[in-house]
């Protein structure tokens, strides 16, 4: 396997982690949410991602402080965003709410409220004081190597040591991304939950008609 180089990350990566969250939130189809739900094209998408990031706000998946990222020969090839859930004191769903709310212009959060339905079928709450792994990324010439589960179990490691007593570790992705399941379950995540949507227009808005949690007891 080569050897990665994996830190956190800085200011100087949000390119790399704007294109991870897209691709991330794509679960392997060609729907980015961010586009569907806002209104928004590909490059207004990366554009308000890139803004969001540039706030710093910590503790959810737009936080910079969230992610590592791994390097090979300079060259940034994967990324996880990952934190502890309800360690700001807010949940991250109001985070990400808030920093959609400051960044969108006001007619993309219009056409997202009118959606709300639909977003509320498959949304899973995070689990308070729980180790939350929302992005998670490698790119196509590094795939197959490990890479996304040494990124992971850094991770883990890196927050049990801000938090010790912390004992379970979950993540969502979308119910149709068999071969994300699939990996996830290597490293001894189980679907404990999964919520689908019976409305056929959610197709049109994101990637699958629902979402999987996943669980890994770390004690």
């Amino acid at each position: 396997m080569p050897a990665f180089n994996i830190r956190k990350a800085t200011i100087d990566d949000i390119p790399f982690l704007v294109d991870s969250i897209i691709e991330a939130e794509k679960g392997g189809t060609g729907i980015l949410s961010y586009s569907t739900v806002f209104g928004l094209t590909p490059d207004e998408s990366k554009k308000y991602i890139k803004n969001m990031l540039l706030e710093e706000v910590d503790g959810c998946e737009l936080s910079i402080s969230s992610y590592l990222v791994a390097e090979k020969e300079g060259q940034l090839v994967g990324a996880v965003g990952a934190w502890i859930e309800g360690n700001e004191g807010i949940p991250s769903s109001v985070l990400k709410g808030n920093l959609l709310k400051f960044t969108l212009p006001k007619i993309c959060i219009e056409k997202a409220l009118s959606l709300n339905n639909l977003v509320k079928d498959i949304h899973i709450e995070n689990i308070n004081n729980t180790i939350q792994v929302g992005i998670v990324y490698v790119s196509q010439s590094y795939r197959g190597l490990g890479l996304a589960n040494i990124l992971i179990e850094e991770q883990i490691k890196s927050l049990l040591q801000i938090s010790p007593e912390i004992v379970q570790c979950y993540l969502q992705v979308f119910g149709d991304n068999n071969a994300a399941i699939k990996a996830y379950e290597k490293l001894h995540f189980k679907k404990i939950t999964e919520r689908r949507s019976e409305n056929n227009l959610i197709v049109k808005y994101f990637p699958s008609a629902s979402k999987v949690l996943m669980k890994r007891q770390l004690k």
